[in-house]
């Protein structure tokens, strides 16, 4: 089973969505940092331990001196410390990164850290057969449309319709 360190943004996008039984049934060991546990909020924690109690999902947490272990990696300023946590994580375990981040993505890449986003997340479950294709549309549909981000970034919206058109093959 492979190892996938994610960030607050995937969680929340999962939450947004409901997605987060078929997300938390792929063949993945799902960690977080305990830095990012405490971006999310009080609900939305409460909501994700049903999968720590059930270990699908581990919060690890690190030594305050992490932040001095990625001092020579010159990580851009504009990371959040949850950010450079989860980095930190997938980096020493060499994980996969989830993320919705462009500047955490980035920087995964630039250090060879393998990364995806949703998007992927998404096709994998769709592949992992934990989600069908109809289901996996909808709930992405609602993620786009409640996340300015996503509405806007065009790059993001062609992905999508490239995803939704592999899937009808």
């Amino acid at each position: 089973m492979k190892l996938a360190v994610t960030d607050a943004s995937i969680f929340i996008d999962l939450l947004l969505c409901d997605a987060c039984n078929a997300f938390f049934q792929l063949p993945h060991n799902i960690i977080t940092s305990y830095q990012v546990w405490m971006e999310l909020d009080q609900d939305q924690r409460e909501f994700l331990s049903t999968w720590v109690e059930k270990e699908k999902l581990t919060i690890v947490e690190i030594e305050e001196n992490f932040i001095d272990e990625t001092d020579p990696f010159n990580l851009s300023m504009s990371l959040s410390i949850a950010d450079r946590s989860v980095w930190f994580l997938a980096k020493k375990e060499s994980a996969l990164l989830l993320t919705s981040d462009g500047v955490l993505r980035k920087m995964g890449r630039k250090h060879k850290i393998k990364t995806h986003g949703l998007l992927w997340a998404f096709d994998r479950m769709v592949m992992e057969n934990t989600l069908t294709t109809d289901e996996a549309i909808v709930k992405l549909e609602q993620v786009f449309e409640h996340n300015l981000y996503y509405r806007r970034n065009e790059k993001l919206l062609h992905a999508f319709e490239n995803l939704k058109k592999n899937w009808s093959h």
